[in-house]
């Protein structure tokens, strides 16, 4: 049953209204604070939802629980952020024949099957750009092993429609522009309801944390700079609440979106230094940036990461890259 808090907001337990018609639900996920945040748009008997946790039967109850406390008795649309397990991980058991159409970003799209379906092909090319960019090969086995453990989590769905970005989108009473803003994957969306400002800001725009960037075998060739690209483009729109995917709702996007570009400069600075004393793999730079990890997930983050800051600095000329079969060197520019 749901209450009213002294603030007039429907909640019942991780279920809150945010916005007139729009509830957020947080899930739980093994990884970054506990919780993922998604949302669900209600129309009368019909619901819209915003992510979807992992693939648990604990995660889709509490979906199905806050639909029925809402009134909903049908999942009309399932709109996904990005591919990354604890949003899209449920996908499967939500959507399909019978069930709520998928939208996702065409860019997603193709990712998902090596992703999580037949990952042998994956699993062989992690291996291999784990190697060149100066992995050891008893870690380069494991880690490139480290993605099968995702597979279990995610329940894969077709999408209904693949989007482009730009399109307006029916969530609950509300229509929201899809904002394509890559980086943290490549097909990664926000919603934006420009009659009220709210941002739905996924993994893009977080109060507390800054998303992984990473480059790697499935991501875009410069993610960093089209994420500090995606970064500018929200901030101009100057929201009146940010409703991330991780984290609580927050405001001031502009000031923000100042604090990331600004953590994102130090980074790039520090690794010219990294360079310039003579670091020349991106295993070697992530080791001087964050030393060891014992955690198979946060070792390949880090190298992702790490990777990313090098070539959009040599984009910009400030290091060189140089490749051979068996290795990707990183020189001072």
């Amino acid at each position: 049953m749901l209450v009213r808090d002294n603030a007039g907001m429907a909640t019942s337990a991780a279920l809150t209204e945010v916005a007139a018609g729009v509830f957020e639900l947080r899930l739980p996920i093994p990884f970054e604070d506990g919780l993922v945040n998604v949302f669900l748009f209600v129309d009368g008997a019909a619901a819209d939802l915003l992510d979807c946790g992992m693939n648990s039967d604990e995660s889709v109850a509490e979906i199905k629980e806050a639909m029925a406390q809402l009134g909903a008795k049908r999942l009309r649309r399932l709109v996904v952020t990005h591919i990354h397990p604890d949003h899209y991980g449920a996908a499967g058991s939500l959507a399909g024949e019978g069930m709520a159409d998928l939208y996702i970003h065409r860019l997603e799209v193709p990712l998902v099957h090596p992703r999580y379906v037949e990952l042998e092909h994956l699993v062989s090319e992690v291996h291999t750009y784990l190697l060149v960019n100066g992995v050891p090969a008893g870690e380069a086995e494991e880690l490139s092993n480290s993605q099968r453990a995702l597979s279990t989590v995610v329940k894969t769905a077709e999408p209904s429609v693949q989007l482009d970005g730009a399109e307006l989108l029916p969530m609950g009473r509300r229509h929201l522009r899809v904002e394509w803003t890559p980086g943290h994957s490549p097909g990664h969306i926000c919603l934006y309801d420009r009659q009220d400002g709210l941002l739905f800001a996924g993994d893009t725009l977080l109060p507390d944390l800054s998303p992984n960037i990473g480059l790697h075998p499935q991501s875009t060739p410069d993610p960093l700079h089209e994420y500090l690209d995606g970064l500018r483009r929200l901030a101009a729109f100057e929201p009146t609440l940010i409703l991330p995917s991780h984290g609580r709702p927050f405001t001031g996007a502009p000031a923000r979106v100042e604090v990331l570009q600004a953590h994102h400069k130090r980074r790039l600075d520090q690794i010219v230094g990294i360079v310039g004393r003579g670091k020349e793999t991106g295993w070697e730079v992530a080791l001087e940036l964050w030393g060891p990890r014992q955690n198979l997930y946060e070792k390949r983050l880090a190298l992702q990461e790490a990777l990313a800051h090098l070539q959009a600095l040599a984009v910009d000329s400030r290091v060189g890259k140089s490749v051979t079969p068996e290795s990707v060197r990183w020189t001072p520019a």
